[in-house]
């Protein structure tokens, strides 16, 4: 079957454009949902449940560990099960589960149900989030693989900063419609439930059916996990991948939570209402996301021209130089602030993208979606223990201090890192 190519990206044999676009557009609403869901939390945490802004960074952190602990019984096998049956099923399924838990979520009246509604998301989030790494490693030829994982990382960025931004003004346009603060964040829920289902739709009818390599269907998802985890102890690059994928993964989770919770309650502390601190927060977390959209093609051309550990090395060095210098800034919302924003975006991007390039590139296709699973598991952990942290710190010290803890973890993961490269020596990003 003669390859394809979308625009400058040279594709697999048997996918297809529409294949292509329609994971590309699958990745838009991927991150661009569950970054809605986090910037949106505490909505519900100030008017549904009351919680003083003291407290919210505790209780943010309690949600995270509720929703991590889902996400980590499930990614794994979830990118297991993909290797069986196939990617498409489980991300159609995905989006209307998540669909579902973003129409119920906002009902809450207590923790209990707020953290029940969590959980329930995060069964959604792990058939999503799962699949979106997996399809990606499934989709590009090894030459094209930075410009394809830079291309889904502008569509996650897209979809965070678009949905963020139109639908964090919803709030406001229900409440100037004569409806309650409570009634106006509910109908804003509503509104992403609608274009999950939709999404759903398009993943259903768009996406390859199938997975590349030979068929798993005979093999019990405990052997294809253990193949992953003999793929990670065999090959150092796989397991620096899932190593890197503890802190970047959380990184994101600092971003579309924490950040947005700071940035929201110091607009609160100015005076402004409630809508009026979320459209602001929401301005200033564009930002990052937006200077992520701009150094993609930057890091794209980087990831095709230079070994992928080494890429790695360099996006935790600007990851932990971003994340620090955000930490020490005095606000979030200040003209000021928007440097440290910049280099924080460039440096989650970075981190992040080379660690997909990196176990792209690595994992054997026949179990690409088990080692998948694995590196998605060493994220869903990682979130787990820094959103912990985090949370402990940006209410006991300050909100800046968790974003200083994860600078020196970005940090650690750097010198780890570095040490393997010079281990293992150089390969070609080209895989020849």
């Amino acid at each position: 079957m003669t390859a394809k190519r979308l625009g400058p990206i040279w594709l697999q044999s048997g996918i297809t454009r529409r294949n292509a676009l329609t994971y590309l557009y699958a990745s838009f609403f991927t991150i661009g949902t569950v970054s809605l869901m986090s910037f949106l939390q505490p909505y519900v945490l100030s008017e549904n449940l009351q919680i003083p802004a003291g407290e919210q960074g505790s209780a943010t952190g309690m949600l995270y560990f509720s929703y991590e602990f889902v996400m980590l019984l499930l990614i794994a096998p979830v990118g297991a099960l993909s290797d069986k049956i196939g990617r498409r099923p489980i991300y159609t399924l995905g989006f209307l589960w998540v669909g579902a838990a973003l129409a119920v979520f906002p009902l809450a009246q207590n923790m209990t149900q707020l953290v029940m509604g969590r959980m329930f998301f995060a069964v959604g989030a792990a058939m999503i989030t799962g699949m979106m790494a997996t399809v990606l490693a499934d989709t590009p030829q090894e030459k094209s693989r930075g410009l394809m994982v830079a291309l889904a990382g502008v569509a996650n960025g897209l979809g965070a900063v678009t949905l963020i931004i139109t639908v964090s003004r919803l709030p406001a346009w229900f409440a100037g419609m004569g409806y309650s603060t409570l009634m106006s964040g509910r109908f804003t829920y509503w509104v992403a439930t609608g274009l999950c289902v939709i999404t759903a739709i398009i993943v259903g009818r768009g996406l390859k059916a199938g997975k590349p390599g030979r068929p798993q269907e005979q093999q019990h998802l405990g052997q294809l996990l253990n193949e992953g985890l003999r793929a990670a102890r065999k090959n150092p690059r796989i397991g620096v991948a899932c190593i890197e994928a503890f802190v970047a993964r959380g990184d994101a989770v600092m971003i579309g939570t924490f950040l947005s919770l700071w940035a929201n309650q110091a607009g609160q502390a100015e005076g402004l209402s409630l809508e009026e601190a979320i459209a602001k927060a929401a301005m200033f977390v564009a930002i990052v996301q937006g200077s992520s959209l701009l150094w993609a093609p930057i890091w794209g051309i980087v990831l095709d021209r230079m070994d992928r550990l080494t890429a790695v090395v360099m996006g935790m060095a600007l990851a932990a130089a971003g994340y620090i210098w955000v930490g020490v800034s005095p606000s979030p919302i200040v003209v000021t602030f928007i440097p440290a924003a910049i280099l924080l975006g460039i440096g989650e991007f970075s981190a992040m993208m080379s660690g997909a390039a990196l176990i792209g590139q690595e994992a054997p296709v026949d179990i690409r979606g088990s080692v998948m699973g694995l590196f998605n598991l060493c994220g869903s952990f990682g979130i787990l223990c820094i959103t912990i942290m985090a949370g402990y710190v940006f209410d006991a010290w300050m909100p800046g201090g968790a974003f200083v803890f994860v600078g020196f973890i970005n940090l650690a993961v750097f010198v780890i890192a570095f040490l393997v490269r010079r281990k293992v020596g150089y390969r070609n990003p080209r895989g020849i």
